[in-house]
């Protein structure tokens, strides 16, 4: 199983330390949580983060974003979308994301945002749509 980490878990661990998606990151760098990168999704970590208003508030110096970025994509598996599945989410800019799973599959997408990916006309059963509470408490076995 890989994991793909939707922008807005990252944005969580980076801006709180006591949270599910801080525990959820640093699983992905102590290597517990393989993960998949594709360029479009590593394009949508670095424009968001570093959008004014959240360096405002993530810690981490503009640097330091950098250098997370560079070894989540060293420590990644890539994935090769070669087709695009088009699933029509409720958020479109969230189609790349499942077009990633599935390229990558098995695969599980962690997201804060699970209702906007179980509303698309495609279903593909082998791809988990799940929250970081949930891959603390079933995968990570953290109470």
């Amino acid at each position: 199983m890989r994991y793909l980490i939707d922008t807005c878990v990252l944005v969580s661990a980076l801006r709180s330390s006591s949270g599910a998606s801080h525990i959820v990151l640093k699983a992905v760098l102590n290597g517990a949580l393989p993960i998949l990168m594709h360029y479009k999704l590593l394009t949508e970590y670095r424009s968001v983060l570093f959008r004014p208003e959240q360096l405002h508030v993530i810690p981490q110096t503009e640097n330091e974003i950098e250098r997370l970025l560079a070894y989540l994509v060293a420590i990644a598996t890539e994935s090769k979308v070669r087709y695009l599945w088009r699933p029509n989410l409720s958020d479109p800019s969230d189609d790349f994301v499942l077009e990633i799973a599935v390229s990558g599959q098995p695969s599980t997408i962690v997201t804060h945002n699970t209702k906007d990916f179980e509303r698309g006309n495609l279903y593909f059963p082998d791809i988990m749509i799940c929250s970081p509470q949930y891959i603390v408490r079933e995968v990570l076995n953290h109470e």
